[in-house]
């Protein structure tokens, strides 16, 4: 189906009833595997700032998909307010893998301008998500809601592994390539999701989009395997 969704898959169990199972099986996978890259990293120098906003960024981003899916899942009993803390999750995610990158840049006086303006960068996002949340009527129209968090993770992304990635592979080391190939992985998800391209009732755009960041966590996890600081 392109341009509409299907009709959100409902479940009905011991009286209660939920809503979109596949989201949740797609969110609860995400979890799973952006936790268990937090617990490997564990073996790295975790005191190297690389090392302890990777572990972060996989941490929080689990928390993210944890808490989505259960948003998804139980719609009915929690409302919006089951989804709004993943999407202020995923801007603080993608803030701590700005930190990671800019950790490793060689001066530090710009170092340090880089880290205030990724912390900018986070509070304008999540001051304009709560003006949306305040503003819009997003009980008609959810996707609104994943304006803000898109964009500026977009931006986040592109600077910290695409721009930062393509320079660290000629630097640092050449498996540093897998940060700037994640962002191109991901970029068919922003096509899909506006142009609503969906598969079948059990494999949606949001599921689509799932199997990519799926994707993106191994290829993150590629580049912070090269780097032996």
């Amino acid at each position: 189906m392109i341009g509409q969704d299907f009709e959100k898959i409902h479940f009905d169990i011991w009286g209660f009833h939920f809503l979109e199972p596949n989201a949740l099986i797609g969110d609860l996978l995400l979890f799973s595997i952006a936790f268990c890259f937090s617990l490997k990293i564990k073996k790295y120098n975790s005191q190297h700032p690389f090392y302890k906003n990777w572990r972060r960024f996989y941490f929080i981003f689990s928390l993210s998909f944890l808490i989505g899916g259960i948003g998804h899942f139980c719609f009915n009993y929690l409302g919006l307010w089951g989804r709004y803390p993943s999407w202020i999750f995923g801007m603080l995610s993608t803030y701590f893998i700005c930190l990671a990158q800019i950790s490793l840049w060689p001066k530090q006086n710009q170092q340090q301008r880089f880290k205030n303006l990724a912390a900018v960068l986070l509070l304008i996002g999540i001051g304009l998500e709560i003006y949306v949340f305040n503003t819009q009527n997003l009980s008609m129209d959810q996707s609104k809601g994943l304006t803000i968090p898109s964009i500026i993770s977009g931006l986040g992304l592109i600077f910290s592994l695409f721009i930062l990635g393509l320079y660290y592979q000629r630097t640092i080391h050449p498996q540093f390539k897998f940060f700037w190939i994640a962002v191109l992985t991901l970029l068919p998800n922003a096509f899909i999701q506006s142009q609503k391209l969906n598969l079948a009732p059990w494999f949606d755009r949001n599921d689509f989009g799932h199997v990519l960041l799926a994707i993106s966590l191994f290829l993150y996890w590629k580049g912070i395997e090269a780097y032996k600081g």
